[in-house]
């Protein structure tokens, strides 16, 4: 059976894929690489200082497509990898792509919606694209993406009561 080399993190905006990547990233004794999309997206396009910024100056079609292109790179590159994607970035076609494929895995960071939703508004550097919404849009985008999240068998229940450590360790359990 082929190992798996290439792990994808999705889950809604706020739902901690970003912060388990940099748990992952210390806690690996391994040759992995972790790599955040948006943060991917923006060091190929520096002249943007956010991803709001640069959502706001292409639109989400441009940004979308940025995605997926980011997506295709980073699975093609040599080596081990673990890619936090964006809220938006898995969607039936991707998982149609790449779902089954032996060497990369799908992992669903879930959080209930009120945990993402105070992520989303308490983060005041850098304020989400998402925010501007408010918070009936963006439920009802939640419970939506939620749906489409469900195709992702590999999930890991992130309800806000546990560590990053114990995230990090289910993570790694699962890979082994």
């Amino acid at each position: 059976m082929a190992r798996c080399e290439k792990v994808l993190i999705a889950g809604f905006s706020g739902s901690g894929k970003s912060s388990l990547l940099s748990i992952l990233a210390e806690s690996a004794a391994t040759d992995w690489n972790f790599l955040d999309l948006d943060q991917l997206l923006l060091d190929q396009n520096p002249i943007f200082s956010s991803i709001q910024e640069l959502i706001e100056t292409l639109g989400w079609e441009k940004f979308r497509l940025l995605e997926r292109q980011g997506i295709e790179a980073f699975l093609k590159s040599e080596g081990k990898g673990v890619l936090a994607l964006g809220g938006g970035a898995f969607n039936p076609l991707l998982w149609q792509l790449y779902g089954a494929h032996p060497k990369i895995k799908f992992c669903h960071l879930s959080a209930p919606f009120e945990v993402c939703w105070q992520r989303i508004i308490s983060d005041v550097d850098e304020p989400r694209p998402l925010a501007l919404k408010g918070k009936a849009s963006l439920k009802e985008l939640f419970d939506t993406r939620a749906l489409v999240y469900q195709l992702i068998p590999w999930r890991i229940e992130n309800n806000g009561n546990q560590t990053l450590s114990m995230l990090a360790h289910e993570f790694w359990s699962e890979l082994e």
